[in-house]
């Protein structure tokens, strides 16, 4: 059975000129059709050595892979995403390189809470001097999360089982609600997973000044490919002031402004 995703043509352009993923009017579920961009993110600077650094230490990554290897693999899935007109204007708005720990298959909570959250907060408290990452839950994610139907991410974490992933973050799905960002996904090319936990959280690792804007109001992110304990409800980053922190709120399956939810793509 062929989807949508199948058939694009090579000039069906799926992200506009600031890499935002245009819904189309295919979608059921509620977006903003269009974006004032109001709430945006700037554009952190892309250090491969020193992402590459934070990421080994933070997160406990063992791998043979060097700071090269990890930059010639993130250009390598930048370069194939630009070579292909239909979603060459991905690279026009804000993207993080990351890497994954090989790992087996556990509770996605509770690796939250024993190494990807605490990375987050020793990769921004180190870099941001003066700034602190808070996390509000009291009651940890142990056995809170799973993944949602149709988000494709199972695809990332079946590939933490074999080796070391390097991808990058793309937080392209803005004033999308979280289901209408699950529903997009099954429109996009299979190379386009929707981001959780470990992969959202990875990517502040390498680059914890992602959600610090200095000049207007940035984003929640939301964990979109992760289904939680209680329906309409879910778990974001969010910056407040200078400061980061995590938490969860309801979002009513509904679109906000200051919403948004990020791609992966691996390579």
């Amino acid at each position: 059975m062929q989807t949508v995703a199948d058939n694009l043509s090579s000039d069906s352009e799926l992200f506009d000129s600031f890499g935002r993923c245009l819904p189309g009017e295919h979608l059921r579920k509620h977006v903003f059709q269009s974006s004032r961009r109001y709430f945006k993110l700037q554009q952190p600077n892309i250090d491969f050595g020193l992402i590459y650094q934070r990421l080994r230490t933070h997160l406990h990554i063992e791998t043979t892979l060097t700071a090269a290897d990890f930059e010639a693999r993130v250009k390598a899935i930048l370069n194939g995403l630009q070579n292909d007109p239909a979603t060459a204007a991905i690279a026009n708005g804000v993207y993080v390189p990351f890497m994954l720990p090989k790992q087996d298959l556990a509770d996605i909570g509770s690796k939250m809470d024993s190494v990807y959250l605490p990375a987050v907060k020793a990769s921004f408290e180190n870099t941001c001097t003066g700034k602190t990452f808070t996390n509000y839950l009291k009651d940890g994610l142990t056995g809170k999360l799973s993944i949602a139907v149709d988000s494709r991410h199972e695809c990332l974490l079946d590939a933490q089982q074999s080796e070391v992933q390097v991808g990058v973050y793309f937080p392209a799905l803005m004033e999308y609600s979280v289901p209408a960002a699950i529903e997009k996904v099954s429109h996009l090319p299979g190379k386009f997973m929707l981001a959780g936990g470990y992969d959202t959280a990875a990517a502040l690792v390498g680059s914890p000044e992602l959600l610090l804007r200095t000049d207007g109001y940035p984003p929640v992110l939301w964990l979109a490919a992760l289904d939680t304990e209680k329906t309409g409800v879910n778990y974001m980053f969010e910056a407040y002031g200078y400061h980061l922190t995590f938490n969860r709120k309801p979002h009513f399956d509904q679109a906000a402004e200051s919403w948004t939810s990020g791609l992966v793509v691996l390579g």
